[in-house]
């Protein structure tokens, strides 16, 4: 599959990633490339495979529910730079626009 110019640039928006002039052509090939081989992986016949939800046959081995020592919440907020009332305060890092 041709990646082209719109997109490319359509990628660049969504990923909110800056794709420099000089890079464009790399990086177009290299999302072939990547396409070509999901293609190939699409005509590979599954029908007699199993779904996974792991490849290996281990069970992760849970230790018990335990109830132990109080936490001490008023020392641990000591330590943070900003609390109130019980919560640590922190930057806001999402916008709403």
């Amino acid at each position: 599959m041709k990646i082209s110019e719109d997109t490319l640039k359509n990628i660049s928006l969504l990923s909110k990633l800056e794709i420099e002039k000089t890079m464009k052509e790399k990086i177009s090939k290299e999302l072939e490339s990547i396409l070509l081989m999901v293609d190939q992986m699409n005509e590979v016949n599954t029908d007699k495979v199993k779904p996974m939800s792991h490849p290996l046959n281990e069970a992760q081995n849970l230790r018990e529910d335990v109830i132990a020592e109080d936490i001490e919440r008023d020392e641990y907020l000591k330590n943070a730079p900003q609390s109130d009332e019980g919560y640590y305060l922190s930057p806001k890092v999402i916008d709403q626009k």
